[in-house]
Parts: structure tokens; C-alpha cells; sequence
């Protein structure tokens, strides 16, 4: 049994690794097209491009692995079907739970591979092919971006700003949340405004709601078309520096990242969709040999070609409902926990039931 064991993950892994290959040369292709009129007008050189899809390269395998895992799956079950090694292992007493075990052990480890590797290496690598892109080939710098998203700042007199979008050049804020602690943990003031401008020496906010927080839990609420922040020291300039983006964070970095917007008053749940799915996509890779293996290995009808079609259809089928339920989840009609695992237990419990009633 060992010997069979070491064939099907043999056999599996040379399969993997090219279509791993192939789908990381066919995403780098399409992405160099697209970006080619910038590396032109910018004049990139050559190495510094191969330089910029270098860093995405993790980012990337990450992303196709579950298809790959998929396509592998398909070819060595259609191998074995081929010359009826299948037919003979069941025909020896084995059954089709043992001769798929060594695959799903193997998908097992690759799903816990690819958690590793995408709290330390996607993240190093995303953010340094974003500093590449942004001051060698765009010529911009952190600081010189003219829009940032998403920033959370803590001020010098307590406050936390949060801004959910910035225009730098213009030193305009849109949607801005700023609260004011008296010590670690007691709210005494929340300031919400449509919108910010830096006129003159200090921050103008438009649209606002002001709330203060009494010692005996009180609050007292008001409204004005117009507000200054009178004695904070901000200025435009402390804004301008960029926040990594989710996908520049590891799971950690981005779990700290929720708890200040939870503390600031913000609504994280975009944000916890996304670290729920730092946990969730690297087990599709498991998810899809439980769904895929016996579905292609009770195929009855067709050959290689209607096999990798049923393989992409999978796929398609599984990045669907990942998207779906990934939006739902950020326009808060899903609660973020679901939203981030739903594809994985709709599909791992078909597949369960799919194996359950494969003929032994």
C-alpha cells in the first residue's frame, strides 16, 4: 500500500506542478497586456517588469492553486481510469476511500502550506511589488499617491480618525469618523461628517453629527452644516502616508487593523470578511479534491476533453459563489463568518455525500 500511496501522489504532484506552471505563465500574459501601455509610457525596463510580476508570483499561485488541485485531480483519475488501475485496486479489496486517502492527506498539507505562505510571503511580496509599482514604475511614492482609502490615524490629543477615502493633492476627506478618548477605554466625544476640506490653517467638516458622551452613560447629540476642528494639530500632510491593503496584511496585522476601527466606532465588516477568508481560501484546496475525486472518478461517459470541462465548470461554479457570498458579506446581508466559508461547506458536504454514495 505504500508503494500505491507514493505512485498516486507522484503522479498527482508532476500533474499539479504543470498546471500550476501554466496557469501562473497565462495570468502573468494577460496582466503584462493589460499593463502594457504603462510600462511603455513609462519607459520600465525590462528587468524591472520581471522584477514586478517576480513579487506576484505567491500572490498568484495562491490564487489559481485550487484550480490546478482540481485539474491534477482530473488527470490522475483519468489515467488510473485509462488503463483500469482503478477497477483492479477495488478488484484487490482496496477500497475507493483508501485509494484516495494519500490525495486528500496530501491536499491536507497543502491547504496548511498555503496558510503559512499567505500570512508571511503573499504579504512581504504584495507590498513590495506595490512600492515598486508605485515609485519606480509610476514615479509617484507612498506619499505622493493622489487617493488613498481606508485611513486610520491616531492623532496627537487622543483622537482616531478613521477617512474612507482621501484625496491628497486636494487635502479633502470624504466620510470621516473621528472619536475622542478620555484614557484607554472611555469615549467622550464622536464627531461623524459627510466630508473635510484644509481651508486656510485648519480642517473644515461639512454634514456633521457630533456626539458627547457623559460619565453616567448620557449622550447628547448635535448636527451642523458646517464645523471646525478647533485645537487638533492634524494637518493634511499626516494623512498622506498609505495603510498596506488587506491583501498587503497577514491575518494578524489585518485582525489589529479591525480592532482600531472597532475602537474608532467604524464598521469593520468588510474588513472581517476579508480575515475570514484568509482562513477559508486555502482550504478550498482541500475542498475541491473532496468535491472533484468522485464526481471524475464515477464518470461514466467522455473522455480527457469532458473531463476538463467538468473540471472548469467546478471551478467556475466554486469562484462564483466565493465572489457572491464575498460581496454579501461586505453589503453586511451576510453575516462575514458565512460569507467567507459558505463555498467551502456547500461544496465539502456535496462532496462528502458524493463519496458516501460512490460504489465502494
Amino acid at each position: 500500500m505504500r508503494i500505491l500511496d507514493r505512485y498516486l501522489v507522484r503522479e498527482f504532484l508532476k500533474t499539479l506542478a504543470f498546471a500550476l506552471f501554466a496557469f501562473v505563465l497565462l495570468f502573468v500574459l494577460v496582466d503584462v497586456f493589460e499593463k502594457l501601455d504603462l510600462f511603455i509610457d513609462m519607459k520600465a525596463p525590462a528587468q524591472l517588469v520581471a522584477l514586478f510580476y517576480l513579487y506576484q508570483i505567491p500572490y498568484i499561485a495562491v490564487l489559481t492553486l485550487p484550480v490546478a488541485m482540481l485539474l491534477a485531480s482530473m488527470a490522475t483519475v483519468r489515467q488510473l481510469a485509462r488503463h483500469h488501475e482503478i477497477v483492479a485496486m477495488k478488484a484487490a479489496g482496496i477500497s475507493l476511500y483508501r485509494i484516495f486517502a494519500p490525495l486528500f492527506a496530501l491536499g491536507l498539507a497543502i491547504s496548511l502550506a498555503v496558510l503559512v505562505v499567505g500570512e508571511v510571503a503573499v504579504p512581504f511580496t504584495n507590498q513590495r511589488k506595490g512600492q515598486l509599482e508605485r515609485r519606480q514604475i509610476r514615479k509617484q511614492g507612498d506619499e505622493g499617491a493622489t487617493v488613498l482609502y481606508n485611513v486610520l490615524y491616531d492623532g496627537s490629543r487622543g483622537q482616531q480618525y478613521y477617512i474612507k477615502r482621501y484625496d491628497v493633492a486636494g487635502s479633502v476627506m470624504d466620510s470621516v469618523f473621528i472619536t475622542q478618548r478620555s484614557g484607554p477605554t472611555t469615549l467622550v466625544k464622536r464627531i461623524d461628517a459627510r466630508c473635510g476640506r484644509w481651508i486656510g490653517n485648519r480642517w473644515v467638516l461639512e454634514r456633521v453629527t457630533e456626539r458627547r458622551f457623559g460619565p453616567d452613560g448620557g449622550e447628547e447629540v448635535s448636527q451642523f452644516d458646517t464645523y471646525v476642528l478647533a485645537g487638533f494639530d492634524e494637518t493634511p500632510q499626516s494623512f498622506a502616508k498609505r495603510r498596506p491593503l488587506p491583501d498587503e496584511m497577514g491575518f494578524f496585522q489585518l485582525r489589529t487593523f479591525i480592532e482600531q476601527l472597532n475602537r474608532s466606532g467604524v464598521d469593520a465588516r468588510s474588513f472581517v470578511v476579508d480575515l475570514y477568508l484568509k482562513l477559508s481560501f486555502p482550504f478550498a484546496n482541500l475542498i475541491i479534491l473532496i468535491f472533484g475525486l468522485p464526481l471524475l472518478a464515477n464518470a461514466r461517459k467522455g473522455g480527457t476533453a469532458v473531463g476538463f470541462a467538468v473540471s472548469l465548470l467546478v471551478c467556475f461554479i466554486f469562484w462564483g459563489m466565493l465572489q457572491t457570498a464575498r460581496a454579501l458579506g461586505h453589503n453586511a446581508t451576510m453575516s462575514p463568518l458565512l460569507a467567507a466559508w459558505l463555498p467551502n461547506v456547500v461544496f465539502g458536504l456535496i462532496g462528502g455525500v458524493l463519496m458516501h454514495r460512490a460504489p465502494k
